[in-house]
């Protein structure tokens, strides 16, 4: 199917080294493509993998608390390698949000002018599953090279993720366009519902077993690196092998096009459309420096102060990932009353109120219960932020930019990342209580709400969406075609 829709994209001629691939897996659970097959399997690996840094995080903590013999309630610890325990797990995803946003451009260079995407993709599957494989030997010895592994491990994810973002396009342009809207909330859909089993499966070993918190991590690795393993062979099975999108500027190194791509990206939103699509990029920015360090420091949070185990934290994050379903339903009813603009600065508002009263309510251990109970909460405003964001960027994008703005829109993601965890270990190491360090994270989502409250209109954003201006510019302009603005 789709092999003339195909053939334009991929430059062959129709029905030739373009029809499916072959494979003993039922039909029932492939797509309508190769590509859109992989990128399914690639959020079925993603989703397990994710959920294995809970219990890893926890193990080396525990570990790391042993070498210093300070495991146990109301114990005072001190410093290892200059820094508290409980700032191990934000330092590690500090050094990987540093990774990520000076060499994703570079990644994406890599993706955009080379024929090397499937190569990058299946080099980054591999070395992800080889570090999970020797993260199962995390012990007292070796606690600490292990947390070395994870900030690495942590940019590589990136890294995978850009190279199968890159298929979007084509994913896109071979579909119809309701095909690939359902396309577009299934793979969340199995990623959401990959990560609850993991995290059931190995709640309920380390329950029945009783098994601490080391062996809880070592079991987690064990399996995720067989089921995340499994799920990348499919996933880069699956996905084709790509010419270069576009021939490397004259003169010009990957490093420095991949920075220009965004730099000529950001100058022309903001020449262009810079009261829709450049102030949402902008509040993503760092409406996402709040999400993607919450898992971060809540986990640090509920270790240290609430003293959970790893089968605690795993439940309570089930919690959290079960009551998406309904924030995500809600967002839908909520754009539909009111318009997704409005939606989501309800959404930051509400969120910054119950995250400053949870952290504030949740100060020692006799708060287990109102902890899962401010669980459902929070995962109930995760479900409700995501469906919104991404409501406003299919719509406001100008029309023909959509996936071709996939890069840049996952760049916009990861560049603050690293700066939530990197005050939280600052304020950590100078004594200030960690409920401090959790109510923090209000401030970078505020700075979204002001950019996302200053937007245009709905309509008017709608409007502006209409008219392609980046289209226009990249074709008057030498040396950059306008499928490259996906840096």
């Amino acid at each position: 199917p789709n092999t003339k829709r195909q053939s334009i994209m991929t430059g062959q001629e129709p029905g030739k080294n373009n029809a499916q691939k072959s494979c003993c897996l039922s039909n029932k659970l492939r797509l309508e493509t190769d590509d859109s097959t992989g990128f399914l399997y690639q959020k079925c690996a993603t989703g397990p993998l994710i959920m294995s840094n809970i219990f890893l995080s926890t193990a080396i903590i525990r570990l790391a608390e042993m070498e210093l013999g300070c495991v146990g309630d109301d114990v005072e610890c001190g410093k290892i390698h200059g820094f508290k325990p409980s700032s191990l797990l934000a330092l590690s995803a500090t050094v990987s949000g540093i990774l990520s946003a000076f060499l994703l451009p570079f990644i994406g260079a890599i993706v955009d002018f080379t024929p090397n995407r499937h190569l990058l993709g299946v080099i980054s599957a591999i070395v992800i599953v080889a570090i999970q494989a020797i993260q199962i030997y995390t012990v007292e010895s070796t606690w600490f090279p292990m947390a070395i592994l994870q900030s690495i491990n942590g940019f590589v994810y990136q890294s995978a993720s850009l190279a199968a973002y890159g298929y979007l396009p084509e994913i896109s342009a071979s579909l119809e366009e309701k095909k690939f809207q359902w396309y577009s909330s299934l793979y969340y859909i199995v990623f959401f519902a990959h990560q609850v089993i993991f995290l059931v499966a190995v709640a309920a070993i380390a329950i029945i077993f009783s098994t601490g918190d080391v062996l809880t991590a070592q079991i987690s690795q064990g399996i995720d690196t067989v089921v995340t393993g499994g799920f990348f062979a499919l996933t880069w099975y699956f996905f084709t092998k790509k010419e270069a999108k576009s021939e490397l500027p004259p003169g010009s190194t990957l490093f420095r096009a991949g920075f220009v791509q965004v730099f000529k990206t950001a100058k022309g939103l903001h020449q262009h459309y810079p009261k829709t699509v450049a102030r949402f990029f902008i509040g993503v920015i760092f409406a996402q420096a709040t999400i993607y360090s919450f898992s971060t420091v809540s986990v640090t949070y509920v270790y240290e102060v609430l003293k959970f185990d790893s089968t605690q934290i795993s439940l309570l994050f089930v919690i959290v990932l079960c009551f998406t379903i309904p924030g995500a339903y809600f967002a839908n009813w909520l754009a539909v009353k009111t318009n997704p603009i409005t939606g989501i600065k309800i959404q930051i508002v509400t969120f910054i109120a119950v995250n400053f009263a949870a952290f504030l309510t949740l100060s020692d251990p006799s708060k287990e219960i109102p902890a899962y109970c401010f669980g459902a909460v929070w995962g109930f405003w995760i479900g409700w932020y995501y469906p919104l964001e991404a409501m406003i960027y299919s719509a406001i994008v100008p029309k023909g930019q959509e996936s071709e703005l996939a890069g840049f829109y996952l760049y916009c993601t990861q560049i603050l990342s690293f700066l939530p965890p990197l005050v939280f270990t600052i304020m950590n190491e100078a004594d200030i209580n960690l409920k401090w360090g959790g109510v923090h994270l209000d401030c970078y989502i505020f700075v979204a709400l002001f950019f996302f409250h200053f937007m245009l209109p709905w309509e008017e954003c709608l409007e502006a969406a209409k008219v392609n201006e980046l289209k226009e510019e990249d074709q008057n302009e030498d040396g950059y075609a306008e499928d490259n603005i996906d840096a």
